[in-house]
């Protein structure tokens, strides 16, 4: 056990962390270590959890993190090691297991804990359901009732809605609303923010003190050292499989970040300067590589025109909902654009599917990469050269696997992929998956790269790397709701709320916490437009053309 570690410790036992009646230990994590064949996956790790404390699990991606909570949410056995809850040893064999010691887990990967096909309020009750909770013959009536109870105050969202249909933000939703419906002892949130918006993450992060106020003990992954700081009461760091460090607060998240990255850490960027070294790195030729004119994220808004130039790494942020992914999806082919025109390179550009804007040179990393970007059984490298096979054959028309493995060993260097060429991706960390899918696009020499919400999961380290080989070889735009992602990966970025850009701002003289204001107060700026406009325009017909839209909007399109 580290030296840290220990202090750590001493201080919880002498009144630091969970203090006064909470400071009684829940789980009790001993020398656990893990092997997957010749692979040492954890490497004798310990530390304690205490009632009422929010303890902060961080570590770069294949650190350990999720391999130690897949062992404590009972979905892996330990090789050895063993773990206390309230004292007694648990031996957790199934996910059923943890539940019943009071150990629940939100992981990252949302739909696995979901049934696609059922509605909200029947997601809600299914694991009381498996329970036998409502007897052998359930009435619906009850379990509506059970599911209004734990929904209120919480979801938003029609329980009658197919969770098929769900956003990712709102299936995140559900299940946190069902774990916390419980009032587990220990509650695992697995990057539960990286989802959602940052008035979504608000509300969580209240949901989360309110619980540790009650006595929870929540173990809280995340990569966002903002959030760390903010909402932990300590933090333990892995890193390669081993606890390096415990920190306490005040917790000092740039020293966080050395004990995550080790020696990495020496090469990343201060926060100040990532603006200015993007924008030296943008190119200024000038000329426009996709140009999109009077283009709708919605049918009654106003339109937007976007030109992004050769070399440009365009940021584009807002809350989620504010129409980011519905004007990406119109961009890539996924659904028919509502208004304008788009050009590529100075020629018309109109897909009518995601194959059509591949084959035009249109790199896409979407919002959800297990349903759309990724086959989880192929190889890392299969996975990489799938949208450019064509680069890979041979003159007769054979693939070359020596191209596929140079490509393939290219990327997984230049971004730190842990996993070998050959190694199913279902089979990596979540922040490794997605490294792989952004990196496929950027070695395919995409025209332009449209990538959403690409940082998921995705620690600090791996964000760097992904924004510097950006603004060394792409041409891309970016959507985030994160502030501190897009001024870290943007050249400019531009402010969009209710489906419409109201700004442009420089990532080069504005901090993360001015970027989030900015973006709260254009959403309740267009949410009061909204209003008015809509009581102005009652009585006149539901349905306008593009030119009435704009002048009953008063505005020309935004530049």
């Amino acid at each position: 056990m580290s030296t840290a570690t220990q202090g750590a410790q001493e201080t919880a036992q002498q009144g630091g962390v969970g203090d006064g009646p909470t400071a009684r230990v829940v789980l009790e994590i001993d020398n656990v270590t893990k092997r997957f064949g010749a692979t040492q996956a954890l490497k004798g790790v310990s530390f304690r959890v205490h009632a009422g404390e929010i303890l902060a699990l961080v570590g770069a991606n294949g650190a350990g993190k999720s391999t130690l909570m897949s062992i404590v949410s009972g979905s892996l056995t330990p090789t050895s090691g063993s773990l206390r809850v309230n004292g007694k040893e648990a031996v957790l064999g199934s996910v059923k297991d943890a539940s019943a010691s009071g150990i629940e887990t939100i992981t990252q990967n949302v739909d696995d804990a979901l049934v696609p096909d059922a509605t909200v309020w029947e997601n809600l009750v299914f694991p009381q359901i498996a329970d036998n909770r409502f007897g052998a013959f359930p009435s619906v009536k009850a379990m509506r009732a059970e599911a209004e109870r734990i929904a209120a105050g919480r979801l938003t969202i029609d329980l009658n809605e197919t969770v098929r249909h769900l956003s990712t933000s709102d299936k995140q939703q559900v299940l946190i609303a069902r774990a916390l419906a419980s009032k587990p002892v220990v509650l695992i949130l697995d990057e539960p923010t990286a989802a959602l918006g940052v008035q979504e993450s608000e509300r969580l992060h209240a949901d989360v003190r309110r619980l540790a106020q009650q006595g929870t003990a929540i173990i809280f992954i995340s990569h966002h050292m903002g959030e760390v700081a903010e909402l932990c009461d300590s933090a333990v760091v892995l890193r390669d499989g081993a606890e390096v460090a415990t920190f306490t607060k005040p917790l000092d998240t740039t020293a966080i970040v050395r004990a995550m990255l080790g020696d990495l850490a020496d090469g990343l960027q201060h926060d100040g300067e990532r603006g200015d070294t993007a924008r030296k790195h943008a190119h200024t030729s000038g000329r426009t590589v996709l140009s999109l004119k009077g283009v709708r994220s919605f049918r009654n808004t106003r339109a937007n025109n976007i030109d992004i130039h050769e070399g440009e790494v365009v940021g584009l942020t807002g809350l989620i909902g504010a129409g980011k992914t519905e004007l990406i999806s119109q961009i890539v082919g996924d659904r028919p654009l509502i208004s304008g025109t788009m050009t590529l390179d100075g020629k018309p550009y109109d897909p009518h599917h995601p194959s059509d804007a591949i084959r035009a040179g249109v790199g896409y990393v979407p919002e959800d990469r297990a349903v759309q970007g990724e086959i989880p059984d192929w190889s890392i490298r299969e996975n990489l050269s799938l949208p450019d096979l064509k680069r890979y054959r041979h003159r007769y028309g054979l693939l070359s696997f020596s191209r596929e493995e140079s490509a393939a060993q290219h990327v997984i260097k230049t971004l730190g992929i842990v996993g070998t060429s050959t190694a199913p991706i279902k089979s990596l960390s979540g922040g490794n998956r997605q490294k792989v899918i952004v990196g496929r696009w950027v070695s395919a020499q995409s025209k332009v790269l449209i990538f959403d919400e690409p940082f998921r999961g995705v620690d600090i380290g791996a964000r760097e790397d992904i924004a510097r080989l950006l603004r060394k070889t792409g041409t891309a735009l970016v959507a985030s709701s994160d502030p501190e992602e897009i001024l870290q990966v943007a050249d400019r970025i531009l402010v969009m709320s209710n489906g419409v850009i109201t700004g442009e701002v420089d990532p080069a003289s504005t901090t993360a916490d001015e970027l989030s204001q900015l973006i709260a107060d254009e959403a309740g700026i267009s949410a009061r437009r909204e209003t008015n406009e809509n009581g102005d325009e009652a009585g006149k017909s539901a349905v306008a053309s593009d030119e009435e839209l704009d002048r009953e909007l008063d505005k020309e399109p935004v530049a």
